[in-house]
């Protein structure tokens, strides 16, 4: 192993690991109205969460926006704007559009000042002028393909980033073990490769969503009694 592939591994570990400070953990996507509500209480109830995430929302939506911002990065700026209003227009809850927004633009920022460079300049231009959100696949699709990252080790890692937040959210919402939710989190984690190899497959493929039980849970969010995260 080459000390530049060493390299893009610590890079991939870096960016992927749910302490970099983006405030990822703030959010639990819709899973804290699904504990509340008693729709999520045991390990199997998160395992179906997690897989409703894989199939309805990774594969349908973020998966193929960061794949296809990766392709069109760095010059093709009609299509990112294009692929960041898809993503904000296909976040059915305020709450959801505004966290996507937050963690891309911390994403942003954090990554600019450790790679700082005249093309992360310009993608945070456009999104202060409005011209991008800065939606968290997004700018995770730009920042890998600036690093000269694998789009599968790219698409591998945002879903393995997801995912490991929501099991971090269940271990503070629901009465489930840390054991437990790493074998959760592994069992979800083996449908990943069959579906970033789909994503692979068909890369101009539309940008999608049909999730409404997420959607649901995350538009009920604010008008829980009591919340821990922001969404």
């Amino acid at each position: 192993m080459t000390v530049m592939d060493s390299r893009r591994i610590l890079q991939i570990l870096q960016l992927g690991d749910g302490l970099f400070p983006i405030g990822a953990f703030a959010f639990s996507d819709g899973l804290e109205t699904a504990v509340q509500q008693e729709h999520a209480t045991n390990a199997d109830d998160i395992n179906d969460w997690l897989l409703h995430y894989i199939d309805a929302v990774f594969r349908a939506s973020e998966a193929p926006a960061l794949l296809q911002t990766m392709i069109a990065c760095p010059n093709d700026w009609t299509k990112i704007e294009e692929l960041d209003r898809e993503v904000t227009a296909m976040k059915s809850s305020f709450e959801t559009r505004a966290s996507s927004r937050s963690l891309g633009l911390r994403l942003l920022k954090t990554v600019s000042e450790l790679y700082p460079s005249r093309d992360l300049e310009a993608l945070f231009d456009r999104v202060h002028s409005g011209r991008c959100h800065g939606n968290m696949p997004i700018v995770f699709g730009f920042i890998f393909r600036l690093l000269n990252i694998e789009q599968r080790d790219a698409l591998l890692t945002y879903a393995y980033s997801r995912l490991s937040g929501t099991v971090s959210a269940a271990l503070r919402l629901a009465p489930v073990g840390q054991q437990e939710m790493q074998k959760t989190l592994v069992k979800a984690l083996e449908h990943v490769p069959h579906v970033v190899d789909h994503v692979l497959e068909y890369p101009s493929r539309p940008v999608t969503s049909f999730a409404p039980r997420l959607d649901v849970c995350q538009m009920e969010h604010r008008n829980l009694y009591s919340r821990l995260f922001r969404s």
